[in-house]
């Protein structure tokens, strides 16, 4: 689990947010300049009972070459025990280093944070398909490079990136699973996993860890390199 932990000056992004829907037209291009370097929010509709909100957040420059495509970056959330919202999005992980201005210099990267739907995980019922459709949209909406799509996540998320990944391997440049390397210890292995072998893995995982412990991601993880031929880069 994950507390909720805002980072510095969140009310004040939030307001970006808030608005962020409002601008997304702007985005695409259409004679307006292009918000850069903060999160805007919108929402890709899945069917009529299930929508995904999301935050995009475009690099410094976006849309002032239309014919550039930039490299995406997919980030999976973590679970935690409170309704999932964009201040809970942009707490952990990659949104927050976003939020507070922390990425390094020339980050050419768009990058889009999914919530999960109906608090459900990533790799419940439909939702690898949803968030495969709503990759497929993310796509053919902004200035991104089919050819350049990274997945990462942070604790279930980070289970989660290997979930998805096994399932749409086509999909993804490379993977970077954080705190949560593997199909997760209470998960039953994932059909076909070693079709993931095809995909570029980094895991990074805390040797401290007291939610996923350290000794059992990495038995994990190396029991899934013997069985598959693979090799794991691993921090």
């Amino acid at each position: 689990m994950v507390s909720r932990v805002r980072p510095p000056g969140t009310r004040w992004r939030l307001a970006i947010v808030a608005v962020g829907a409002l601008m997304l037209s702007s985005c695409l291009g259409f004679g307006a300049d292009v918000t850069t370097e903060q999160h805007l929010q919108a929402v890709h509709p899945i069917d009529r009972n299930h929508e995904m909100p999301y935050l995009v957040w475009f690099p410094d420059g976006y849309g002032e070459d239309r014919g550039r495509r930039y490299p995406l970056i997919i980030f999976l959330h973590a679970t935690a025990d409170i309704s999932y919202d964009s201040a809970f999005v942009m707490s952990h992980g990659l949104p927050a280093v976003l939020a507070q201005g922390e990425q390094p210099e020339n980050f050419d990267f768009v990058v889009v944070s999914p919530q999960a739907v109906d608090g459900a995980e990533w790799w419940a019922r439909n939702v690898p398909e949803w968030v495969d459709g709503f990759v497929e949209d993310v796509l053919d909406t902004y200035l991104v490079d089919r050819n350049r799509v990274y997945l990462t996540g942070i604790n279930t998320g980070g289970n989660a990136s290997w979930h998805i990944a096994v399932r749409y391997p086509h999909r993804y440049a490379a993977i970077a699973s954080v705190s949560g390397s593997g199909f997760g210890s209470t998960v039953p292995p994932t059909p076909n996993a070693c079709r993931l072998k095809e995909v570029p893995v980094w895991g990074f995982h805390g040797e401290q860890d007291l939610i996923q412990l350290y000794p059992v991601v990495r038995a994990e993880v190396r029991g899934w390199e013997e069985v598959c031929g693979a090799t794991v880069k691993w921090t």
